[in-house]
């Protein structure tokens, strides 16, 4: 695919930019390896703190400092049936209309690569972890249909992605083992939604164009496996994010579109997490990934679906360390922040986080005014991506 003339060279940007690269250059495994894998059983002893928040629900109530301690009203209806049912009366702060019952977050900061990647430790692992209780398969459990909504395309530049090719290849499932309940949907004071997952204790990535950097009071709530408004490993599991970091992208599409997050509650300690890897051109046009995500195109955004045998068809490096991985992968709004991810001898890594879509430069014959363009879709990674995961691992270890 040609570049517009003022585009950089096409190049392995792992190579070229100072950055280390992060995770193993050989090749992932292929479908046929991963279909021969078995399933892994659990020992299925789920750990107590994962437990209780399986049978509970945090409320969140935001007053100024001055106000005295929230009265919460808890009285018995008078219904009939064997069971009791509760009303519960959580007060609203009438000077903070716009909390909602949102645990807000601390610090979200936007600063240069370098001041992150001089304080990442070099020995912090790149791979994934599976906690002995969970179950393990290495294909989701697809829905029997697809439930899909009617959308409308268009060919403008932004940081959503759009684009479908052909027949739409994405399927809904339904399955909370390991490594497919790690992905979950995100929910933002700025009133949008996406996709994230985690790689840490308690540390989820997600695309840079998620998190509402600008909010002077915001929040990012984190639900893995949600389905159906719930995740499926319980009514309770789920977390706010205490701590963003990431780089200013402007409002485009770019190689560094990416963000790590830090969470209140260590979902990643019991329920596992992914591993990252760096990216090589050496792997272009082989259907080696899989992208997971909460497109609102199929079944409202409430269901996360799945598209494997995806090919990387071309890359772009960019500045921060930054690589832009085109696919022809079907994506749509929804979908920004969701994994790009392979496996490399049965352990899953990102390679990247969904951006948007781009239209690319495409030469005609002579002269190039002829020339046409194509549409792609854009997952953000390169070394830049894998070292700011491994600033956020050895930074938030717990």
């Amino acid at each position: 695919m040609a570049k517009k003339p003022n585009e950089q060279k096409k190049q392995d940007s792992q190579d070229a930019c100072p950055f280390q690269f992060l995770g193993d250059r050989q090749k992932p495994d292929t479908l046929e390896e991963l279909l021969n894998r078995r399933s892994i059983h659990g020992d299925r002893k789920i750990p107590a703190e994962l437990r209780k928040m399986m049978l509970s629900k945090n409320v969140y109530l935001t007053t100024d400092k001055k106000s005295e301690k929230p009265r919460i009203g808890v009285q018995r209806l008078e219904d009939p049936g064997p069971h009791a049912t509760w009303e519960v009366n959580l007060p609203l702060n009438e000077n903070l209309p716009n909390a909602m019952h949102a645990r807000p977050g601390q610090t979200a900061i936007r600063e240069k690569p370098e001041s992150f990647f001089r304080k990442i430790d070099p020995k912090t692992p790149f791979g994934s972890h599976r906690p002995s209780w969970i179950d393990a398969s290495f294909s989701p459990k697809i829905m029997t249909q697809a439930v899909f909504r009617k959308m409308s395309r268009f060919n403008k530049r932004s940081v959503e992605p759009l684009y479908v090719f052909g027949p739409d290849d994405r399927w809904a499932f339904r399955d909370p083992a390991w490594p497919w309940g790690l992905t979950g949907k995100v929910f933002t004071s700025g009133g949008w939604t996406g996709s994230a997952t985690l790689i840490g204790d308690r540390i989820i990535a997600t695309a840079g164009h998620v998190v509402p950097w600008n909010n002077s009071s915001w929040w990012m709530r984190f639900v893995p496996a949600y389905y159906d408004g719930v995740s499926l490993h319980g009514a309770g599991v789920e977390s706010y994010v205490s701590d963003a970091r990431g780089f200013d992208v402007a409002g485009n599409v770019t190689g560094y579109d990416w963000a790590v997050c830090r969470l209140y509650e260590p979902l990643g300690a019991a329920l596992g997490y992914f591993g990252y890897n760096g990216y090589t051109d050496n792997w272009e046009n082989d259907p080696y990934w899989s992208i997971i995500g909460y497109p609102s195109a199929i079944a409202g955004a409430q269901r996360p679906t799945f598209q494997g045998s995806v090919t990387s068809d071309d890359t772009d490096g960019d500045s921060n360390g930054g690589l832009e991985i085109e696919t022809k992968a079907d994506l749509t709004p929804g979908n920004s922040g969701g994994p790009m991810f392979g496996w490399w001898s049965g352990d899953p890594r990102l390679i990247g986080v969904i951006s948007g879509q781009e239209e690319e430069w495409s030469p005609g014959f002579w002269p190039w005014e002829w020339a046409d363009t194509e549409l792609t879709n854009v997952a953000a990674g390169g070394a830049g991506f894998t070292n700011l995961m491994s600033w956020g691992r050895s930074n938030w270890p717990h």
